[in-house]
């Protein structure tokens, strides 16, 4: 076959890493409501609400388990509220300390954590908070008088609450096995104490476990239970000139947690902190979000894959409110690819499916391929990933795919020749799908890409198009609500030109 006829190579999705996406880079500036997979591109699920919306805006969610019906519970907060969510009327009960009004300062969140059978809650402006998952109607007043804080996490039999109201650059902790102990330093078989970090600046985030991790503004440190010693826990500096910027941007998976520092994003496991975000989405993230709402940046962990998700307030945020953060950057650290996507979010959780009444199943029990009325997906409690959407719902990522859309990399074809574009096919499973071919002449801010009429796939799956230029790039978009599950490359049918 002579040089002019050999056809166009096939083109791969690239991954998502708009720092650096440029002319023949093996990356790409756009890919927006997908998810990475090995091979390209998966759908980005849409939300379903479950819930009403809350009565204000939420500040702050969690899913626990029922340990008397193994079921799903949700609560969530306000800023001067508590609730839990009601399964039978979809809305939200007020389970608020009776007379109380709670204080949640601007921008912050609650913080949640779990002990047995009782959920803790708590918040600068406000004592910690407790109730009973089954029994309980309404939150209480911790007992000890513990301090107020605005992060707290569990280690071991010990609540630990930290960055105190009272001096944010401190921790401090239960009693072994007694959360309603909290006198420091007293002694005589007691454990309760506090420490001080007199360096690394205020404490900006916990994560909980089997030992403790400590993020400050600038050092992150490690918390070990010492027993049968006088300091009760062992503080390690791990890292020095490293921390949490966001409060809220620290997510714990397994070995791995997830957080934002200063000049990025970052994943510390092993008590190293490897950069995730440098060079492929740290300027992209600097340059969209709003400058004055980093410290609300929300980490959001996904049970349904190797996923992290961190949503943010961008300075094109079309909500006047505040506390809506409308874009969202996931990371696949098992892939360790990037993607965007276009989700207007207040917070996001750890959320599992709820139990089906036989009533409320659609449909007939002799409709084909009817799941038969003991299947166990009835019984709810399967891994999902959770939002509380712009409006304070809750709702599920369960739906039909948002509208995906994506780039190929900007290349020269037939180097150093011009190439001329009949076509494209998309190699994927999505019936329904639309391209646009974009071209220029030279790489340079003077000669911005042009894009030609979006066109769509005939009965063969090719989109026909036409465009002469010396570089191109294919822009595929993917209408929400179609069925798909892949694309991971376009077959360009293309001809070399001349130089000219």
């Amino acid at each position: 076959m002579a040089e002019a006829e050999k056809p166009a190579p096939r083109v791969a999705l690239a991954a998502f890493a708009p720092d650096i996406a440029s002319l023949d880079a093996s990356v790409t500036a756009v890919a927006t409501n997908v998810v990475p997979r090995a091979d390209g591109w998966g759908p980005f699920a849409s939300p379903v609400a479950i819930s009403a919306p809350l009565p204000a805006g939420c500040r702050g969610a969690i899913e626990v388990n029922s340990p008397a019906f193994g079921s799903p519970v949700y609560f969530a907060g306000t800023a001067t509220k508590l609730y839990r969510y009601n399964l039978g009327s979809s809305g939200w009960d007020d389970v608020t300390k009776p007379g109380a009004s709670y204080s949640v300062p601007p921008g912050d969140y609650w913080s949640f954590a779990l002990y047995g059978s009782r959920l803790l809650a708590c918040t600068l402006g406000t004592p910690v908070q407790v109730i009973e998952i089954d029994t309980g109607r309404a939150f209480a007043d911790l007992a000890g008088n513990p301090p107020r804080a605005r992060h707290m996490g569990v280690v071991g039999e010990f609540v630990v609450l930290a960055g105190l109201a009272a001096d944010p650059n401190a921790v401090q902790w239960s009693d072994l096995g007694d959360i309603e102990f909290w006198q420091p330093g007293v002694g005589g078989g007691h454990t309760s104490d506090l420490q001080l970090f007199p360096d690394g600046g205020a404490v900006t985030g916990f994560a909980g476990g089997e030992f403790g991790i400590v993020f400050q503004e600038r050092a992150i440190r490690r918390m070990v239970f010492v027993p049968n010693s006088a300091e009760v826990f062992g503080f390690e500096v791990y890292e020095e000139n490293r921390g949490a910027v966001a409060p809220w941007s620290i997510a714990k998976t397994g070995p791995r947690v997830f957080f934002l520092d200063r000049d990025g994003f970052y994943q510390f496991q092993g008590g190293v902190s490897t950069p995730i975000g440098a060079e492929r989405v740290n300027r992209f993230f600097l340059g969209r979000v709003d400058p004055n709402q980093v410290a609300s940046v929300v980490a959001i962990r996904d049970v349904t894959g190797p996923r992290v998700l961190f949503a943010y307030r961008s300075l094109r945020a079309a909500s006047a409110d505040t506390n809506v953060l409308d874009e969202v950057l996931l990371y696949d650290w098992l892939l360790d690819r990037w993607a965007f996507i276009a989700l207007p979010v207040r917070f996001g959780l750890v959320a599992a499916t709820l139990p089906v009444s036989i009533d409320n199943i659609p449909g007939s029990v002799d409709d084909p391929g009817q799941l038969s009325f003991d299947d166990p997906s009835y019984a709810g409690g399967a891994p999902a990933l959770g939002v509380m959407t712009a409006d304070s719902r809750l709702a599920l990522l369960s739906g039909p795919p948002l509208e995906a859309l994506f780039e190929t990399a900007e290349a020269m074809i037939f180097r150093p020749d011009r190439a001329f574009i009949e076509g494209v096919r998309l190699d994927s499973d999505a019936d329904d799908w639309r391209v646009a071919v974009g071209g220029r002449e030279r790489p340079s801010r003077s000669a911005p890409v042009t894009y030609r009429a979006e066109s769509r796939p005939t009965v063969e799956q090719f989109a026909p198009c036409r465009s002469s230029a010396r570089y191109h790039r294919a822009r595929v978009r993917i209408p929400s609500g179609t069925a798909w599950s892949y694309a991971s490359a376009i077959e360009p049918r293309a001809r070399r030109e001349g130089l000219r």
